[in-house]
């Protein structure tokens, strides 16, 4: 959608300025190159008559433009930071076509999925993006493939299934309808050394602070599952397609997390990318929460020179599930301790070749229903509790999709037996990323409450929380973060 009039001076001026803060807030092309490019391009500044402004990498795509070579806009920048606005529906089902749900699924299985029929999923779109999703899908299978050619040693074919394409020649005739060039081509051209791994560059916004993430992350890691070495954080996963492991570490010359995969089956990077970058809370526009909850001044004592800190949330829902409910009225060293016990009964075990300290895959669903928790120091109630939330995911009645609401998600994750105010919050703030869930009953969260020796009750906290609405998990964070002036 193209920039509205009144706008246009505003965004000229940033382009001018060569402003990197507006880099994926929005992007202008240049009519008389047909390039398209972000806000910081280094390219010799255009003049005003001859540029157009679009809301998104999309509309720039599908009004013929091709991404510049010096800035790589298709490249450099993630869409969750451009000027997509839409209602919950549209923000849920782009979140589903950026993992790759489109790739092996149609149209109607998404509307489906949303509870919406095909042709309202296409008017919310148009009205939304002015794009159908299936022309989104189409140029972010495109994208994705440009990334891998870019960044990845893997056949031109493998590339094209794993990018959601269903045959080479499907994938060699958009990829060329879009960028101008054969895939063959764009890999002849791309100018880097073979490194034999697939790696990728996840960009964020600064400052960002990866040290700070792994603090946070180490003393909660499941042994044989989790481990973070040299500065870098490393685990197995397994997923539909395929089973691996990947890597994670700081790139701060290019404003980027390194990501490394390794997998027996390509299919599975689209998926693990975007994981990822929910994991590090990449995508999440902080302005306006560092605003808001910074002229608190107990929770900005919790904040770094005035920043929020950013929310880790689990690579794997059910697995996090599970470690919450070991964790209930217990130590995070304790909880820490049964869940990698759980992994290393129940679990499949990693194949020779995977680096040492990861030997696990966590079990799912399936395999711990028919894996015994006895002796090895779990309760029997909290046995019971596991049994319970396990079959509830195995037989649908308990959903761990990162795209519904917390009221829906509180409903049927509380009516569980076992399952109390805590274990819900907590897992939609950490295992599933909801950005307005508050564990009120948290230990860590009461002690920062506290003040001279005096608990506050709980319903004192939830009326407290409510002045932090909507980003009560950050103020969780922020709380957290608090000094012990008595330590």
């Amino acid at each position: 959608m193209q920039m509205k009039d009144e706008d246009r001076a505003f965004f000229s001026k940033a382009r001018i300025l060569k402003d990197k803060n507006y880099d994926g807030l929005f992007f202008f092309a240049v009519k008389t190159t047909g390039i398209f490019c972000r806000p910081s391009c280094p390219s010799p500044v255009a003049k005003e008559e001859n540029v157009e402004y679009f809301n998104s990498i999309f509309s720039a795509l599908e009004n013929g433009y091709r991404p510049c070579n010096r800035c790589r806009p298709e490249l450099n920048l993630e869409y969750h930071n451009s000027y997509i606005h839409g209602s919950e529906i549209v923000q849920k089902a782009l979140k589903m076509i950026f993992d790759g749900y489109l790739n092996y699924n149609s149209i109607q299985n998404l509307a489906d999925r949303l509870f919406i029929s095909q042709r309202q999923l296409r008017k919310l779109f148009i009205d939304c993006i002015r794009l159908p999703p299936v022309k989104i899908g189409r140029y972010h299978k495109s994208i994705f493939a440009k990334k891998l050619l870019t960044n990845s040693n893997q056949p031109i074919s493998e590339i094209a299934f794993a990018s959601g394409f269903r045959s080479t020649r499907q994938f060699n005739a958009t990829y060329k309808e879009i960028f101008g060039e054969s895939p063959s081509k764009a890999r002849k051209n791309r100018g880097l050394s073979s490194s034999g791994k697939t790696s990728f560059l996840l960009h964020y916004k600064e400052p960002f602070d990866f040290m700070n993430i792994l603090s946070f992350m180490e003393p909660r890691l499941i042994t044989g599952i989790e481990r973070i070495e040299d500065h870098q954080y490393s685990r197995t996963f397994r997923t539909d397609y395929a089973r691996g492991w990947f890597s994670v570490c700081d790139s701060p010359e290019n404003s980027a997390l390194e990501l490394k995969i390794i997998s027996d089956d390509i299919r599975c990077y689209m998926e693990i990318y975007y994981r990822v970058r929910r994991m590090f809370d990449l995508d999440t526009d902080f302005t306006q929460i560092n605003t808001t909850l910074g002229k608190d001044e107990l929770l900005a004592r919790g904040m770094r020179d005035g920043l929020v800190p950013r929310l880790p949330v689990a690579f794997e829902p059910f697995e996090f599930t599970i470690r919450a409910i070991l964790g209930q009225q217990i130590t995070i060293k304790a909880a820490t301790t049964l869940a990698g016990r759980i992994a290393g009964r129940t679990g499949a075990s990693c194949d020779n070749g995977y680096p040492e300290g990861l030997d696990y895959f966590f079990p799912i669903p399936e395999e711990l229903s028919a894996a015994s928790l006895e002796n090895i120091g779990i309760t029997k109630t909290r046995q019971q509790t596991i049994r319970t939330v396990t079959q509830a995911v195995t037989d649908g009645r308990l959903s761990l999709s990162v795209s519904q609401n917390f009221k829906d998600f509180r409903m049927s994750f509380s009516a569980l037996k076992g399952i109390g105010d805590w274990t819900v919050n907590y897992v939609a703030m950490r295992g599933l990323g909801m950005k307005d869930a508050f564990p009120a009953s948290d230990l860590g969260i009461i002690k920062a409450l506290t003040s001279s020796e005096k608990k506050p009750v709980i319903k004192e906290i939830t009326e407290t929380a409510r002045r932090w609405r909507p980003y009560r998990s950050y103020a969780a964070l922020c709380l957290w973060s608090i000094p012990d002036d008595k330590e």
